[in-house]
């Protein structure tokens, strides 16, 4: 079986209409590609807007990838608090967060792709996650790490938590489901490395600083230990822009993060070539188009100038 894993697409319309092209372009190459399955680890929207949900659903319909045995998928802080798109935004993003209803944000996001958890299981039947799907011999269990806000804890709604009801149900799902599949695959959108000055922000440096602080995902620990009780083969996950392979603990792990939005120019796909007993990984890189490039134009890196100097204040 081979599949697709992508995440952190940051779709705007709004401000950058052109995450739409590229986004297209990249779904294109994973279905010429004639992978099996694709797996989506979160932040598809930049600002958690429904017409970018929308639009993200058309093109995964027109690439045949909207059905539950082609396509596994869950929400980044981004799809639930949305983001900073100005430099105001800074001071008032907090608060934005704070307003934010979490539960009909969520309900929200799923409800674009209900195809994707047709053929799920669940625990508790009224909730998404954790959610576990078997295709062919391979699990992929899918978790909920976005944390609520929290004016302590979670103020830029981008830090982490796997609540103890999700832990516990988690443990029952990877516990009873150990017979008869030859790799278990976790997806979630927080990290679990430790995050080096050599992973650029968006918007800079000194952004970047800032968001090193608030990007956490609290009690990895316990996590660490399950995936090892249990023989998790792979953890896939999103959240920090670089794409990497890398081992904690003895768990092997797998970043897609920024697809398509990068501080370079091109595109990154993971795959995951799975055979009976073995899973090689292979992380494509591919150059924009020319036409691309172009469109990236000059507002945005604007805007990340004012950004990193609202930083300095804050």
């Amino acid at each position: 079986m081979l599949i697709a894993h992508i995440s952190d697409l940051h779709l705007n319309s709004f401000y950058n209409d052109s995450t739409f092209k590229r986004a297209n372009f990249l779904l294109k190459e994973i279905a010429e590609s004639k992978v099996d399955h694709l797996i989506i680890t979160g932040d598809l929207t930049d600002n958690a807007s429904e017409k970018d949900l929308e639009r993200f659903r058309r093109l995964l319909i027109k690439y045949n990838f909207m059905d539950g045995k082609r396509l596994s998928i869950i929400a980044g802080n981004h799809d639930i608090f949305g983001g900073v798109q100005k430099a105001e935004d800074i001071f008032n993003f907090p608060e934005k967060c704070n307003s934010t209803n979490y539960n009909e944000r969520l309900d929200t996001f799923l409800s674009y792709f209900p195809e994707a958890f047709n053929n799920c299981y669940y625990i508790s039947p009224k909730k998404f996650f954790p959610f576990l799907k078997k295709i062919d011999d391979t699990l992929i269990i899918g978790v909920n790490s976005i944390a609520g806000y929290s004016r302590i804890t979670n103020p830029f709604g981008s830090n982490g938590v796997v609540d103890a009801t999700q832990f516990g149900e988690l443990y029952e799902i990877l516990r009873n489901n150990n017979n008869d599949v030859s790799h278990k695959i976790l997806i979630t959108h927080h990290h679990f490395n430790k995050l080096k000055s050599a992973a650029k922000s968006t918007f800079g440096t000194i952004w970047s600083g800032i968001e090193k602080q608030t990007m956490k995902l609290r009690g990895k620990k316990r996590l660490f230990k399950l995936f090892n009780e249990v023989g998790v083969d792979i953890v896939l996950h999103g959240h920090v822009h670089e794409s990497k392979e890398y081992y904690r603990k003895g768990i092997r792990f797998l970043n897609a993060g920024a697809s398509i939005k990068n501080n370079k120019d091109y595109l990154h796909i993971n795959y995951l070539s799975l055979g009976k007993s073995k899973m090689n990984i292979e992380i494509q890189r591919l150059s924009y188009p020319e036409r691309l490039k172009h469109e990236r134009g000059t507002n945005s890196k604007n805007e990340q100038l004012k950004l990193i100097n609202a930083a300095l204040i804050v």
